[in-house]
């Protein structure tokens, strides 16, 4: 049987000091947003740029696929790159298209250390110009 007192009011107050500081000690989640702006660099090549962030501290194992519709014409790209734990702002060309100046549709996937982690379905982008 516990005792009332201070020696109760000691245990309790120790265990809600070790569960709070167990909470701060976890990691930021990853994080993953499409920029509204793409950039025509040809005819058959957009620069989106995503920003992203695995999260979990430094990684050398991550990459973000963007995929881009504009009317019936699509194209993908890929870009490999270090994460470094805080976010970042990724320029990942896509080839395909067609494209032309004007709105169009971008998905992004995030993969940190072999594991999706984060997923952008239909962002409305803008491509502009060089």
């Amino acid at each position: 049987m516990l005792r009332k007192g201070p020696r109760r009011t000691s245990l309790s107050l120790l265990a809600a000091f070790a569960l709070g500081t167990w909470g701060v000690a976890l990691a930021d989640p990853p994080t993953l947003s499409v920029r509204q702006q793409a950039t025509l660099s040809n005819p058959f090549e957009v620069a989106v740029v995503v920003e992203a962030n695995c999260g979990d501290g430094a990684t050398t194992a991550a990459v973000v696929e963007v995929a881009v519709r504009q009317g019936e014409f699509t194209g993908d790209g890929t870009m490999f790159f270090s994460s470094n734990g805080t976010r970042q702002a990724i320029l990942v060309p896509v080839g395909g298209g067609p494209f032309f100046i004007g709105d169009a549709i971008a998905s992004a996937t995030l993969g940190c250390s072999d594991l999706l982690q984060g997923l952008i379905l239909g962002a409305t982008i803008k491509i502009t110009a060089p």
